[in-house]
């Protein structure tokens, strides 16, 4: 009975950010509004709400499908000529993270592998598998400095594209996938098919353990549906509002600072490295958007520190190349689960510790 009480309170929460974030005008108020309420009412009043965790998984695989009507047999072969861009991005945005990391470490006192890990734009779930891959960590640190590099970015981001550079409402429209026909043109057995489908495309990715299995399972599917002719119908409004509100939860409900030893000052802090680190990705969105003539709009959700989910959504919000932007951050993501673990292991080697 508790639990339920925890639950229906966190809905209200959610609902309420909601409606204020929608009033205010805020970009992306079905993600942003229960992402900030969430975490405001969990910090200040200290109650325990309560969040099923299958929600993500629903929202992830909704996203997937979502992500994968985006692309087409042209958007792939384009996205071949961004190869060099995306390596130099990728290798400049995470090394430039592990310096704020080491300068963040020095400033608060806490420990140095902790605070870098924790500054490598990674998803949250993938940084929980680097966790368990390399010893001496500190997960209180390192999952606190990664859901706040998320929830801050979620918010900054759609801010900058839509007040300062015209990225539009920040609110979804109809039309988002690529596919040609809607649902209500579809046979009535496809209502069940096309979501075991998803589901079964999901399970089998975490079976074969690729990273971020619920969302690349349906993503990976939908694009493979396009390419054999299969009809992939544009996921409705409704399904991606309920997707943005199930994932704003999940990242408000990971804000714990007061399990930090001076968390007011490593708060403090932690805000300071990620304007920084935001601020070096509208550079990096600036050359992008040179080099490629991309709108900028794109070009900063492709170059930005969030995560693949978060900024694909962000994209499909204020109108940008969801297929450019996914391709990007799916490409820095998996090149940080190959390569850092090896940094690391190398990093505790030279202080003495044990891989």
């Amino acid at each position: 009975m508790k639990r339920w009480r925890a639950f229906f309170e966190a809905i209200v929460v959610a609902l309420a950010g909601v409606a204020l974030f929608s009033v205010m005008n805020i970009p992306l108020p079905w993600l942003i509004g229960p992402l900030v309420a969430i975490a405001a009412w969990s910090i200040t009043t200290q109650r325990e709400l309560y969040w099923p965790f299958t929600f993500r998984k629903i929202a992830m695989v909704l996203l997937g499908y979502l992500i994968g009507t985006s692309f087409t047999q042209e958007t792939l072969i384009e996205m071949g000529n961004h190869v060099p861009s995306m390596i130099a991005i990728t290798i400049l945005t995470v090394v430039f993270s592990l310096m704020l990391g080491f300068i963040f470490s020095k400033m608060t006192g806490l420990d140095l592998p902790s605070c870098m890990i924790g500054s490598i734009p990674g998803g949250l779930s993938q940084i929980m598998v680097l966790m368990d891959e390399i010893k001496g960590l500190n997960p209180t640190v390192i999952m606190f400095l990664q859901s706040m590099r998320v929830m801050l970015i979620v918010i900054f981001v759609p801010m900058v594209t839509v007040y300062l550079f015209d990225g539009g409402s920040g609110a979804l429209r109809d039309g988002l996938g690529s596919g040609a026909v809607s649902w209500a043109g579809m046979p009535w057995y496809t209502f069940i098919l096309y979501p075991l489908l998803m589901v079964s495309a999901a399970w089998l990715f975490g079976r074969l353990r690729i990273p971020t299995a619920l969302l690349l399972g349906p993503m990976v599917l939908t694009i493979a549906m396009t390419f054999g002719s299969y009809p992939t119908p544009e996921l409705p409004v409704a399904f991606i509002d309920l997707a943005q509100i199930f994932i704003g939860v999940h990242i408000g409900l990971q804000m714990r600072p007061r399990e930090l030893p001076d968390w007011k000052k490593v708060m403090a802090y932690t805000v300071i490295t990620v304007v920084v680190l935001v601020l070096f990705g509208l550079g990096l969105g600036y050359g992008l958007a040179w080099l490629y003539e991309l709108s900028f709009n794109t070009a900063l959700l492709s170059t930005a520190p969030g995560g693949m989910v978060e900024m694909g959504l962000t994209a499909v919000a204020i109108g940008g190349d969801v297929s450019v932007v996914t391709s990007y951050q799916l490409f820095r993501l998996l090149s940080i689960m190959l390569f850092v673990p090896f940094f690391f292991k190398w990093l505790n080697k030279r202080r003495g510790g044990s891989s």
